[in-house]
């Protein structure tokens, strides 16, 4: 939702797949009236009401233009990005302009970042201005290489040019938001905002009777630099030490967030202990503010009351309730997140 009302904002056009229409319980009929109704109440244009619709099974592997046909591949859905997505208008020859909009990291290249050319060109060990926001002072910076991604893989560009996404490395103060753009013409772009996190949890060393069974990493240190290597490209993480050594307070956007941090660790051999999560607090002109969460809940109408009351009890509130006339119902909450911790259970 978040994501669909910035993009609205933007005047973005979009393009609306349904997928497993191929499902003996598909809907796409109401998928598609629900959809049109979400577009309408975040103040969609009546150009962008007007979205092309393609039907498709994503695990079969094929689209259609209509309801009720079967595909032979994803030919559709690419002509119609192709059709209806407008070509990046930029002028080459401009002042470089390149916002970073997300990170990756490599071990041997540093930090990485991606983004989109605004305008301009940009060619490996090209010198460029690095801006936090027009107010920031110019950091001159050299850029090593030039990346784009032809399917799965990346590779070296000689140049890049107005609509490419690009993805650069050897400037390790590049950040989310920052924008690389000309020495002489510098055009900064507004910094990007990052949602700030909304839980914390305690990661620390596995001091049980049963530590050191089934990692290899069990160290203070180890998880530290972990969490370290982490930050380089998780930029809604944060990490701070605690008074006590081997505990870290480690903060993110939400249960999933940290949840697929944790089991990632896991995975990798870091044996840890967590502790339970807890809501951060702010402080704004003197009043206690918490994160407030949206939740949409799809059950079976037998089980309806059931949920409501457990919401309920969890000081949630109601804001949209809809029946599909098929024996489920939909209901839309709002809910401080702390009484989001373990509901799913």
């Amino acid at each position: 939702r978040f994501v669909t009302k910035k993009a609205l904002a933007l005047g973005l056009k979009p393009i609306v797949v349904v997928n497993k229409v191929d499902r003996p319980g598909a809907r796409p009929d109401y998928v598609i009236n629900a959809t049109f109704d979400l577009f309408d109440k975040l103040g969609a244009n009546d150009e962008q009401l007007d979205f092309p619709v393609i039907y498709a099974s994503g695990l079969n592997g094929w689209a259609a233009l209509k309801e009720g046909e079967v595909g032979t591949d994803l030919a559709p859905l690419f002509d119609a990005v192709l059709q209806h997505v407008p070509p990046h208008e930029g002028d080459e020859n401009a002042p470089l302009q390149l916002q970073i909009c997300s990170l990756d990291y490599s071990s041997y290249v540093g930090r990485i970042g991606i983004g989109r050319i605004n305008s301009g060109t940009l060619k490996p060990l090209q010198d460029v201005a690095v801006y936090n926001g027009p107010e920031s002072a110019p950091l001159k910076a050299r850029v090593n290489q030039v990346l784009k991604s032809e399917g799965l893989e990346r590779k070296q560009a000689t140049e890049a040019g107005p609509g490419d996404i690009v993805l650069i490395n050897g400037i390790e103060q590049v950040g989310v938001g920052v924008t690389l753009t000309s020495l002489e013409d510098p055009q900064p772009l507004p910094m990007l905002k990052v949602d700030e996190p909304t839980l914390t949890m305690n990661f620390c060393v596995n001091n049980s009777p049963l530590a050191g069974r089934e990692g290899k990493f069990v160290t203070s240190r180890q998880i530290r630099d972990r969490l370290d290597l982490e930050l380089q490209s998780n930029v809604a993480l944060r990490v701070k030490d605690t008074d006590e050594d081997g505990i870290f307070e480690v903060s993110g956007r939400g249960e999933l967030h940290l949840t697929i941090l944790i089991e990632n660790m896991r995975r990798e051999g870091y044996e840890l202990a967590v502790s339970k999560p807890r809501v951060v607090f702010h402080e704004v002109d003197g009043e206690r503010h918490e994160p407030i969460e949206m939740v949409t809940a799809d059950v079976e109408e037998q089980h309806q009351g059931a949920v409501m009351q457990a919401l309920g009890e969890r000081k949630a509130e109601l804001v949209n309730m809809e029946p599909d006339g098929m024996g489920r119902v939909r209901l839309e909450y709002r809910i401080p997140a702390r009484g989001l911790i373990g509901f799913q259970n």
